[in-house]
């Protein structure tokens, strides 16, 4: 009975580092095709500098005050140099576009 409880114990201290099942874990930072898609936060970011740049006007990473993504929509905050605008954004083919400004 003693040699039992002995062996019994034995394999209970060893069992942490025995793997009954191997047990597929997923990767801690997802797929490689996951890290390599920017955010929708950060395509819109993409597009907001676009459009300043098409008005001749530098954007700084300050300048974007926020951005909120709705599905195909977005609203981000510009603070440029002597006014504030709110632009609204759209998702046409992948791409996002600036639709309205106020």
């Amino acid at each position: 009975m003693a040699l039992g409880n002995i062996v019994l114990v034995g394999l209970l201290a060893m069992a942490p580092n025995w793997a009954i099942v191997d047990i597929p874990y997923p990767e801690a930072g997802g797929s490689a095709e996951a890290q390599s898609a920017p955010t929708p936060e950060a395509q819109v970011a993409e597009a907001l500098s676009r459009y300043a740049r098409g008005r001749s006007v530098s954007l700084r990473k300050g300048d974007i005050a926020e951005i909120k993504v709705d599905g195909p929509r977005a609203i981000a905050r510009l603070s440029l140099p002597n006014r504030t605008e709110t632009v609204h954004l759209e998702l046409f083919h992948h791409e996002w576009r600036v639709v309205k400004t106020e």
